[in-house]
């Protein structure tokens, strides 16, 4: 499975999707379920943005209930629900603890109130209901975890996935069903003429020059950058459309035993997150305005001692501090245009916005909700072709397990990782630098085995599969280390 860019090129599209996201990938693999003719380009590798760079949970949004936005939570939990059945391999249930500590911002009633019409509003289908503890019965389940002025915790459930596996898993159904899909090809141009969009201009990173796209419709699911490729059009105006947020996660050593914790910062009323991640703990997020390059993105010292801070106050025996960091990661959330004076205010709804008569841009969202947007915007491309809408069968199609079966010398452990993972990867899944490899292909990049040892043994895999000479293969060494330490993978 290939980079087929002649294919691209040589034949006019229903849809040409621009970004290789969540929100794109669900839309091509839907569209190609329908039957379509689909093309998607996105301008890095797949899920190389916000897409990979999330706190790797399919939730119902709990936090949302706080806000009122009963909508959303139940789109989530419904959404949530169906990503179990036709992903089991990749989502999986979670058991969270929420405790309560005295001057919290929230109360143990006013949480158990809470999660009550959270359980409600997941038609009380989630794996299980949530109970109370008692402060002896949550340190009998995590015992790590503050003792003093403890009151109490709810245990509840959602659920833990691999976000760029998950996305990269929809690319790969949708070339299955037909879809050309690249990675590594950057829109530079839309040409227009009597208000539609008619060919995308595409430049090919890896240097075999440019060429033009056709195609009827045109969806813009470029996330943080989707202002940028609707400017590429005059249908824009110089309309704003987002409001982007940053959030930032570290990658710590395992600080609970098997549960997930929530808890509400005393100093801002943020929820964060603890949430196991192999042998290690993700910490996050944060979420602060971002006006920026959302391609140079990387966590900052007032992120880094934000969220250390919040650690040590809830784990204080562990005694974090930076030098026990294994990684940092950092992403633009490509919120909807908003007042709300803080982004954790701002709605994580989505909206498809017509410009001009056939360019689609998908602005908001959330990962948890990607197939229903994905539903959504195919069923106004439908609408866009002046054809009936075909029923989507995203809920009721499985989403194929494209892993291999382990052979080959096997490269390191926690998470095992085999050469024939390597090969699968270059082969069959369009990996075309040693990064793709090392964070999205594998989750070698956020974990103990990170380093330069295992980087090493991946590219030396890699170099005769890509025709690597001596000189590249150190060039891709060097570049997967320089941004690994900015944080920037």
């Amino acid at each position: 499975m290939n980079r087929d860019l002649t294919a691209l090129a040589r034949q006019e599209f229903d849809v040409l999707i621009i970004g290789g996201g969540i929100f794109g990938a669900g839309v091509a693999r839907d569209a190609a379920l329908r039957g379509l003719r689909v093309a998607l380009v996105e301008q890095a590798d797949f899920a190389s943005g916000t897409s990979s760079r999330s706190s790797k949970l399919i939730h119902g949004g709990f936090r949302y209930i706080a806000q009122a936005d009963f909508k959303l939570v139940f789109e989530a939990c419904r959404e949530r629900r169906i990503l179990q059945r036709i992903a089991q391999h990749l989502v999986r249930p979670l058991p969270f603890l929420f405790p309560i500590y005295r001057g919290d911002p929230i109360s143990l009633v006013k949480l158990r109130l809470g999660m009550t019409l959270y359980d409600g509003l997941a038609l009380y289908r989630n794996v299980a209901p949530h109970r109370t503890l008692s402060a002896e019965q949550a340190l009998a389940q995590e015992p790590t975890l503050a003792r003093d002025g403890l009151l109490g915790a709810v245990q509840f459930y959602d659920c833990q996935e691999d976000d760029a596996r998950f996305c990269l898993e929809n690319v790969l159904h949708a070339v299955e069903l037909g879809a050309v899909c690249a990675n590594y090809c950057a829109v530079t141009g839309l040409a227009t003429r009597d208000g539609h969009v008619v060919t995308a201009s595409v430049s090919d990173q890896f240097g075999t020059g440019s060429f033009e796209i056709a195609a009827r419709v045109f969806v813009n699911a470029a996330g943080p950058w989707i202002e940028k490729v609707s400017s590429l059009t005059r249908f824009n105006g110089g309309q704003q459309l987002l409001s982007p947020a940053k959030g930032v996660h570290l990658l710590l050593p395992k600080l609970t035993e098997r549960h997930a914790i929530v808890f509400s910062n005393r100093r801002d009323g943020r929820i964060l997150l603890v949430v196991p991640w192999g042998d290690c703990s993700l910490v996050g997020a944060t979420d602060t305005d971002f006006r920026g390059d959302p391609g140079n993105v990387h966590a900052e010292p007032p992120d880094v001692e934000y969220l250390l801070t919040e650690v040590r106050s809830l784990f204080p025996a562990a005694a974090v501090s930076e030098s026990d960091i294994l990684a940092t990661t950092a992403g633009v959330r490509p919120l909807l245009r908003s007042d709300a004076g803080t982004p954790s205010a701002r709605s994580r709804e989505h909206q498809i916005i017509r410009q001009g008569q056939n360019l689609l841009s998908i602005a908001g969202g959330k990962y948890t909700t990607y197939r229903l947007i994905a539903q959504q915007t195919v069923d106004a491309v439908y609408k866009t072709l002046n054809k009936t809408v075909a029923p989507c069968l995203t809920a009721r199609t499985a989403l194929p397990n494209h892993r291999p079966a382990p052979s080959g010398e096997e490269l390191c452990g926690a998470p095992v990782v085999y050469a024939s993972d390597v090969v699968h990867a270059c082969q069959q899944e369009m990996a075309m630098t040693l990064g793709d490899v090392m964070r999205r292909r594998t989750q070698l990049a956020l974990s103990r085995n990170a380093g330069a040892e295992t980087a090493t043994r991946v590219a030396r895999v890699m170099a005769p599969l890509l025709q690597w000479s001596a000189d590249e293969e150190r060039v891709q060494l060097d570049r997967y280390l320089k941004e690994r330490k900015l944080g920037l993978l």
